[in-house]
Formats: C-alpha cells, sequence, structure tokens
C-alpha cells in the first residue's frame, strides 16, 4: 500500500518567490496556473505585489528535508466562502501524491481554521490530474463555462468545482 508523503504546510515567504517562479516555465504554464491573474510581463515584483491583496492567504508546503515542493492560495473572508487557488506543484515532484496532500493540509485550514463554509476553485477542462485530485478530495463539479478564457488562438472551458465544510462530528 503507498503512504501519504509526509508535509509541512505554512504561511508563504517572500524568499520563496524565486523558487515558486522558476516552476513556471513560460507564458502557457503560467496561463494554466493563474488563468488571467497575472499579465505578460509577468515578475517577481508583480507577484509579490499580488500576495498584498487583502484576503489573499498564501501557502508552501515542505518535504520532511525541508523542501519547498508546493504552493496554493485560499482566498476569501474567513466565516464565508473560500476560494482555492493557484495551487502548484514543483514539475520534477509531481505524480507522487504531493497535491493531493498539500490541499488536504490547504483544506483543514480553510474549514477549520478559517471557518470557510465552501471552498471553490477553478480548473481548465483539460487538466485532468488537477481535477482528478480534486475530486478525490471530495470536490463536485457545479459548473461548466466553455471557451471562458483565451489563450492565443484557443479557447479553453473552465470546470468549477466546489466542496462544502463537513458537517462537525
Amino acid at each position: 500500500m503507498k503512504t501519504k508523503p509526509a508535509m509541512k504546510v505554512r504561511p508563504f515567504q517572500a524568499s520563496e518567490t524565486a523558487t515558486l517562479l522558476s516552476w513556471i516555465d513560460g507564458e502557457l504554464n503560467r496561463k494554466i496556473w493563474s488563468g488571467n491573474t497575472f499579465p505578460e510581463e509577468f515578475g517577481k515584483e508583480i507577484f509579490l505585489s499580488h500576495l498584498t491583496r487583502e484576503n489573499l492567504f498564501a501557502f508552501s508546503g515542505f518535504h520532511p528535508t525541508e523542501e519547498f515542493v508546493a504552493y496554493g492560495e485560499l482566498v476569501g473572508e474567513k466565516n464565508d466562502a473560500g476560494i482555492l487557488c493557484r495551487v502548484i506543484v514543483n514539475p520534477a515532484e509531481r505524480g507522487q501524491g504531493l497535491g493531493k496532500t498539500f490541499c488536504t493540509e490547504l483544506l483543514r485550514i480553510a474549514f477549520e481554521d478559517f471557518h470557510y463554509r465552501h471552498i471553490t476553485l477553478n480548473a481548465f477542462h483539460f487538466n485532468v490530474p488537477a481535477i482528478r485530485c480534486y475530486k478525490a478530495l471530495g470536490f463536485r463539479e457545479v459548473a461548466f463555462r466553455p471557451k471562458a478564457r483565451n489563450y492565443k488562438d484557443q479557447k479553453w472551458d473552465l470546470v468549477i468545482l466546489r466542496k462544502d465544510r463537513p458537517l462537525a462530528t
């Protein structure tokens, strides 16, 4: 039986920015990761400015060796609804279950610490590994927006997923 990789999650530190940005190789990967969030001139200054947005909580995930391997954001007013966004795992570490482990901890923070009623997220229809991961975590598809985003001469469909706060036991 495969065991889950251990992961420590803590608030993102600006000193991790260069490593994070190194995972986003080119315009296509930036669009897949962030949708329309960042302009074409995306870089460190723009990203650090993004982190100052109100009700944006950025997190880093680490291997037990302290290697930075995942990044994601929770956005929303505490005690309200939240959004899970811009989740990324170091490309060299993908396919090992780290995204699922990282998102499990983000969901714990979202529901237990931030008291979100539910979490929504957007994924492009072709990002099957991400959608599979989110569904395994209990997200369900609540909407499908055809041709919601443009990339060069392509129109990308958007899948909107939602997970409600678990009932208290």
